[in-house]
């Protein structure tokens, strides 16, 4: 008996976190071409019935933060702030009234020098300390990266098996599209 219940419950899941593919909303054609409208929810690879809903990114993108400077976004009280720290460690806080949480750290700690984090023109998101690289995105391409920048991105978490909550993302721009996911955390 257990067996079969645990077979149902298993086929249950299977069947529901492959029923989650983005569908169309809308299909149109214009000018003899099909054009078709997403959702704005992104499922979370591995993630079953987990949806993500985009809230809101930084309004400014750098392309260089030097020891102290920081790009942060708010939502409901809480800042999600990410720091190039004058140690050359960069770190992204989640920060209330009275309190801080780190969510990421790049792990650079070093004494003395001038820290400064810069994205690249060829495609690369790198820490340096006194011209010293200490760490970086590994995401160089071949040819130019016009306009790279650094940005954060909050997204609404909803779902099954992990909960909900929000998803706060460190992204890698330029070429006027999102390169690279630098790191993300769930909160």
């Amino acid at each position: 008996m257990k067996i079969k219940l645990l077979t149902f419950v298993s086929l249950s899941m299977l069947l529901a976190s492959c029923g989650q593919d983005d569908t169309l909303d809308n299909v149109t054609v214009e000018n003899g071409k099909v054009q078709t409208t997403t959702n704005a929810s992104k499922s979370i690879p591995g993630g079953g019935l987990t949806t993500l809903k985009f809230i809101s990114e930084t309004t400014n993108h750098p392309q260089v933060l030097n020891a102290g400077e920081s790009i942060s976004l708010e939502n409901n009280g809480v800042i999600y702030r990410l720091v190039m720290q004058g140690d050359s460690n960069l770190v992204l806080y989640a920060e209330t009234p009275g309190s801080y949480r780190v969510l990421w750290a790049s792990n650079t700690v070093r004494s003395g020098g001038t820290p400064r984090l810069i994205a690249q023109n060829d495609g690369n998101l790198v820490i340096y300390n006194n011209n010293d690289a200490l760490w970086n995105s590994d995401s160089a391409v071949t040819g130019n990266v016009s306009n790279p920048h650094i940005k954060l991105q909050l997204y609404s978490r909803t779902g099954y098996l992990i909960g909900n909550g929000f998803r706060v993302k460190v992204i890698l721009g330029g070429n006027n599209e999102e390169r690279r996911e630098i790191t993300y955390k769930d909160i």
